[in-house]
This record gives structure tokens, C-alpha cells and sequence, in this order.
């Protein structure tokens, strides 16, 4: 993989009027618009080569993230049947844990290791920095989990303290390979690999469940998939333990200090309300939080496919000082975070009860109301993923920490308000609440970073789309007095397929990106 795939023609505007016709037959159609031309310093970005290059890793991305849904989705569906929504409260307050413990075991430091990497200096030294940071950290938090492990009531009580350790350990040798991967820009690697991990982690549960041995196949599991990843990527790993400076050490630390704060905002959202829940109710209610909130993910994984594939080129495109083609990425990638989002929500508001029921079963129809609202949720929060993202991307985390911290506040205060008063649909106001101030938060200070601009074309395309969907499934639910599971089916099939359709049929612009994607080189 090149390490320097980004081109750039540059050229003044006199000269543009000569090589426009010429330009416009060699740039796709895509890219082609006057407002591309770079207002700072009057450059064309060539996306011939680029271009490619993302669509190829973010594809990749995307499909994993697709794949990795799928499998989930269905092996949630087997342990909630198997072993009911109790076991599954006390593996998502496990994971609560676990995910929270892991903030701490990397205090931003995969963050700026990467972004200091990217820089093509020192390389070597600051990855074995990055090693010894990590195992460091991994020794003081296994010496905090034997001191304090007795606060931690889930490991206390169903005694997971040296599954909890194993974990943590396989997890501190991931970050550090896992930073050497994306580093070396071998982020194809990287999404094969992260479904690799996630397939192996669903196979080795669900044998293990039908096999009886319900959270410990659980979490054994998860560890089987961290362990095989680790292992894979220390074969691919092009960097060599060197000698290192403190003051490397300390530049690290200085580029992690806001995205430990930011990183720990995102992982206090995902993980705190199964916490809060658990306090006030049952593990069962945790556990129906947490499919709601497993089920909603199908809204965000374009989002977070686009985050993954997008972090280490905006890192080099504001190292080389071209705003122009982080402004442009973000504007596209905000349009494609739409896609799947918005029909997804507009779905649940028709299906949400049936889903619940015949995919996981009926004492799960209690999170119907939450999942509606979860899922809005990860509507908003689609496109925050890439505003926090293009923040820590060009050095101003900083400002990504502000709208964090604003938003986990009011998330802690309403939830532990509003859960004893409306149970799951108390958490599930308060993550919406979080995600709008701190979209507002980020959006107001990446704009002072880049030009920020919505594709309002294609937005509208997908709301049309979106309309024709909603009539038959209106008009099912009209008329029909009861649902069984195969016309629930036919009715999530035939929306998407009506939307996709139509969507295609009015948009032009993205019905020539899908046709693009039979054109990628995939292995170049």
C-alpha cells in the first residue's frame, strides 16, 4: 500500500478555464462542481487515484460493518430465544465494564500514536513508545481491578474478575498492533480482520450457549475474537521496537490528553445506561436495553464504516494543509451516513413492536418505545461519528471534548432522573438528549475548522424515497388487524426494496456511485 496515494494538480484560476473540458472528461462526475476549486489556495484535487482509494477502504469498511451486523443480529436473536434476557443483562453490564476499563488502559494514546505516525517521522520510536505506554497501563489497571474489584457489583456477583483481566490483556495487544495497521495506511487489513474477529467471537458463543454455558460462552467468546485478530495482525506489523525518547513519551501524551477526554465521552454514552439501568432494575431490563440498543446499530454502520476508513487520510490531508479535501469528504460522507438511517427510522416507527416480538420474543415488547427512540438517536449521532472524527482528525480535540462533556452531563442527570420514573425509555431520552448538544457543540466548532456544507439534492432524494416506502407499509398496517412473523418479513424486505429502488431511480449521482463500485480495484 503507498504511503502517499494523494495527489494534488495544482492550478491558478487563469489557467482552469484552458483544462476544464479536458478536466471534466477525466474527473467522474461525482466530483465535478465549480465549488470544489480550493478557496485558500486555489488547487484542484485530482481524486482519480484518491478517490478509488477511499471508496475501496470504505466499502471494505462498510461491508464488514454490514457483515459483522448480519451475523450479530442473528446471533443475538439465538441467545435471547436460548437463554433469555437475564444472561444477556449480565453480559452487557460485562461489557459495560470491560469497554470503560479500556479507556483507561489507552488514555488517548492510540489516537495520537497514530496521528504522529502518519507524519512519517520517527515511526519506529513512536510505536515502541506506544508499547510501553500500554503495557504500563495494563499493568496499573489489573492492579486496580484486584484492589477495587468489590465495587464492580456484576463481577462481584457472578465472580467474572479473571475473565474481566484475560480480556483486558488480550485488548491492551490489539490496541498496540492495531495501531501499527492503521498507521501503515493497511486499513483493508483492518476491516477484514475487525470481521474476522466479530465472526469469530459470534461462532465461539452461540456453540457455546447451545452447549450450556450461557455468560461464560458469552465472554469466552469475546475473547476468542480478540485473541485471533492480535495474533494475525502481529504478522503484518512493519514497524521494529526502537529506542525512544521521553520527550516522544511526553508528544504523545500532549496530542492524547483531549482524545482520552473525547474517546471517554463516546465510551461513558455507550456504556453508562446499561449501568445506571442495572442499579435501578432488573439484569432482564438490561438486557432488553441491550438488544434495543444492538438492534439500532444497523442505523450507524455506514457512519462508522466512513469514520474507519476516513481518520488517517483527514490526519495527512490537514498535515499537508488541504482543508479543501477534508471539507469535501465530509460533505459526502455526511450524505451517505443518511442512506440507511433514515428509512431504518421511519421502519421501526411501523415495526418496531413486531420486530421485538418475533425476532427476540415477547418479553422483549416492552422496549418497543425505546428502540423508536434509540434508533432517532443513532440517526443524529451518524452524523456526529464524523464531526467528532474530522475534530480529533485535524488536531482540535480539544473542541471534540467540549460537546462530549456536555452531552454525558445532561445524559448522567436525565437518566438517573428519568429511569426510575419511565424505565428504558427514560435512558433512551436521555442518549438523544447527549447526542443533539453535542452534535450542535461539534458542528459549531468544526466549522471553524472547515467550510461545512450539506448536499441537500440528495438529502431530498433519500427523504422522497423514504415517503414511498412509508405508503404500503401505512396501508399494511391499515388494514391488517394481526401480523405473523412471514408478512412482518415481507413487509422489512419489500420496504427496502422499494426504497433502494426509488432511491436509485431519482438520484442520479448515486445511482453512478453504485454502478462505480463494480470498477474498484480491490486489492491495489
Amino acid at each position: 500500500m503507498h504511503r502517499d496515494n494523494i495527489k494534488f494538480i495544482e492550478n491558478f484560476y487563469s489557467s482552469l478555464k484552458i483544462f476544464r473540458q479536458s478536466f471534466w472528461k477525466v474527473i467522474p462526475e461525482l466530483w465535478i462542481k465549480k465549488s470544489y476549486i480550493n478557496p485558500w489556495n486555489a488547487k484542484i484535487w485530482d481524486v482519480s487515484d484518491l478517490k478509488a482509494e477511499i471508496q475501496r477502504h470504505g466499502l471494505m469498511y462498510l461491508f464488514s460493518s454490514m457483515g459483522i451486523t448480519m451475523v450479530g443480529f442473528f446471533a443475538t436473536m439465538f441467545y435471547a430465544h436460548w437463554v433469555g434476557a437475564k444472561v444477556l443483562g449480565i453480559y452487557f453490564l460485562f461489557l459495560s465494564v470491560f469497554n470503560i476499563l479500556c479507556v483507561f488502559m489507552d488514555l488517548g494514546v492510540n489516537y495520537a500514536s497514530i496521528n504522529l505516525m502518519c507524519r512519517g517521522k520517527d515511526t519506529d520510536s513512536y510505536f515502541s513508545a506506544n508499547l510501553v505506554i500500554h503495557l504500563v497501563l495494563f499493568g496499573i489497571t489489573v492492579a486496580g481491578l484486584l484492589l477495587f474489584h468489590e465495587y464492580f457489583s456484576v463481577i462481584q456477583t457472578t465472580d467474572l474478575l479473571l475473565l474481566l483481566i484475560i480480556a483486558a490483556g488480550l485488548m491492551t495487544l490489539l490496541s498496540i498492533t492495531s495501531v501499527a495497521i492503521s498507521a501503515s495506511n493497511r486499513l483493508g487489513l483492518a476491516a477484514s480482520l475487525t470481521f474476522l474477529n466479530n465472526v469469530t467471537r459470534i461462532g465461539f458463543q452461540v456453540v457455546a450457549v447451545f452447549l450450556g454455558f450461557q455468560v461464560y460462552g458469552l465472554i469466552g467468546g469475546l475473547i476468542a475474537g480478540l485473541l485471533l485478530q492480535a495474533l494475525i495482525e502481529l504478522k503484518y506489523i512493519d514497524y521494529h521496537v526502537r529506542k525512544f525518547d521521553f520527550s516522544q513519551v511526553k508528544q504523545i501524551f500532549s496530542y492524547s490528553n483531549w482524545a482520552f477526554l473525547a474517546t471517554t465521552g463516546t465510551v461513558l454514552f455507550d456504556n453508562l445506561n446499561p449501568l445506571i439501568i442495572g442499579y435501578f432494575m432488573s439484569f432482564s431490563d438490561v438486557g432488553v436495553f441491550g438488544v434495543c440498543w444492538t438492534f439500532s446499530f444497523f442505523a450507524l454502520f455506514v457512519s462508522t464504516a466512513l469514520c474507519n476508513s476516513l481518520y488517517v487520510k483527514v490526519s495527512r490531508w490537514h498535515s499537508s494543509g488541504d482543508r479543501n479535501a477534508i471539507a469535501l469528504s465530509l460533505s459526502r460522507a455526511t450524505t451517505y451516513s443518511m442512506i440507511f438511517a433514515i428509512p431504518i427510522l421511519v421502519g421501526s416507527l411501523f415495526l418496531g413492536s413486531q420486530l421485538l416480538y418475533y425476532l427476540y420474543g415477547a418479553s422483549f415488547m416492552i422496549g418497543a418505545t425505546a428502540l423508536v427512540i434509540i434508533i432517532g438517536m443513532r440517526v443524529v449521532q451518524s452524523v456526529l461519528q464524523l464531526y467528532s472524527n474530522f475534530l480529533l482528525a485535524t488536531d482540535h480535540a480539544r473542541q471534540a471534548v467540549y460537546g462530549v462533556a456536555s452531552g454525558i452531563v445532561v445524559n448522567i442527570m436525565l437518566t438517573i432522573t428519568l429511569v426510575p420514573l419511565i424505565g428504558l425509555s427514560g435512558a433512551a431520552v436521555a442518549s438523544l438528549a447527549n447526542i443533539i448538544i453535542n452534535t450542535a457543540v461539534a458542528y459549531k466548532y468544526l466549522g471553524g475548522v472547515i467550510p461545512i456544507s450539506i448536499e441537500t439534492k440528495p438529502l431530498k432524494h433519500i427523504a422522497l424515497a423514504t415517503g414511498v416506502m412509508m405508503i404500503p407499509l401505512f396501508l399494511i398496517n391499515l388494514i391488517t388487524v394481526s401480523h405473523n412473523l412471514f408478512q412482518t418479513a415481507m413487509m422489512v424486505l419489500g420496504g427496502a426494496v422499494i426504497y433502494f429502488v426509488v432511491l436509485l431511480l431519482i438520484d442520479h449521482q448515486l445511482r453512478n456511485d453504485a454502478l462505480m463500485i463494480t470498477k474498484i480495484r480491490w486489492w491495489s
